[in-house]
């Protein structure tokens, strides 16, 4: 689970290496300065939100799933990354990067109808694992504002009590104010994720029961407010804030040569 900034917009404050042929086409962006067109950076990135019942398969007597709505399902991830990126031309640039995610899932049962003499409770899933993925940022942009739309895809490698595997695809579009170096934005956060979930759990006095569950966002969309700066001709910084039904921040530190 990603959501990913590609950094250095076309009109950050510092000017491409005359040694390097990118961006390709640059003379298409005028007098405007270009960023260096390579960046290396670290994303920190948290979420939390509720998620839809897809699928749930599990066998007990005495417990009826007819209406999956009664289930209550919620999630909070952590992830940590290093991204590559590179401005191809200066309205596009394409990242590749790789890191670490955790997650805790908790399906609530409660409110399942059963007739048995406990309540079932709630299913708590953790995990973490590997997260990989890439994806592109186009920009266009004047003297004083900006526009750019990202969209990044990202898979996993998980280990964990549970056969666990999620991937998710995100669009963030942002328009932004261009200020003395410092970039204001607001703009959207798309979200279509698929979580899968398998194994054996103990409900307590019940014994070991096998499931099956399949998960996906509830809200796909949440708004976005962020600021991004260059410190130098080479660091910048991004801050990041998503409110709404479902809330995410995003802290990325980058180089770029």
């Amino acid at each position: 689970m990603k959501t990913t900034l590609a950094l250095g917009l076309m009109l950050a404050a510092s000017t491409a290496s005359a040694e390097s042929s990118l961006p390709f086409g640059r003379e298409w962006a005028g007098d405007a300065d270009l960023p260096p067109p390579f960046g290396i950076s670290v994303d920190l990135f948290t979420l939390q939100g509720d998620y839809d019942l897809q699928e749930l398969q599990f066998t007990l007597p005495g417990v009826s799933l007819e209406d999956p709505s009664v289930i209550d399902v919620e999630t909070e991830i952590e992830e940590e990354d290093i991204k590559f990126d590179v401005w191809l031309f200066p309205f596009l640039n394409i990242f590749g990067l790789y890191g670490h995610i955790s997650g805790d899932t908790r399906v609530d049962l409660s409110q399942v109808p059963s007739a048995l003499p406990i309540p079932l409770g709630t299913l708590p899933v953790k995990y973490d694992g590997q997260v990989y993925g890439g994806g592109f940022t186009l920009a266009y942009g004047g003297e004083h504002w900006f526009a750019s739309l990202t969209g990044t895809y990202t898979d996993t490698d998980l280990k964990g009590d549970f056969d666990s595997s999620v991937e998710s695809t995100t669009w963030q579009p942002r328009i932004g104010y261009v200020n003395d170096g410092w970039q204001y934005y607001v703009g959207g956060f798309y979200l279509d994720a698929d979580e899968k979930h398998s194994g054996n759990f103990v409900f307590p006095g019940l014994g070991t029961i096998p499931f099956n569950v399949e998960l996906t966002e509830k809200d796909s969309f949440s708004y976005t407010a962020g600021v991004h700066t260059m410190l130098g001709d080479h660091l910048e910084v991004t801050l990041e804030l998503g409110g709404g039904n479902r809330k995410t921040t995003l802290l990325n530190i980058g180089w770029r040569f």
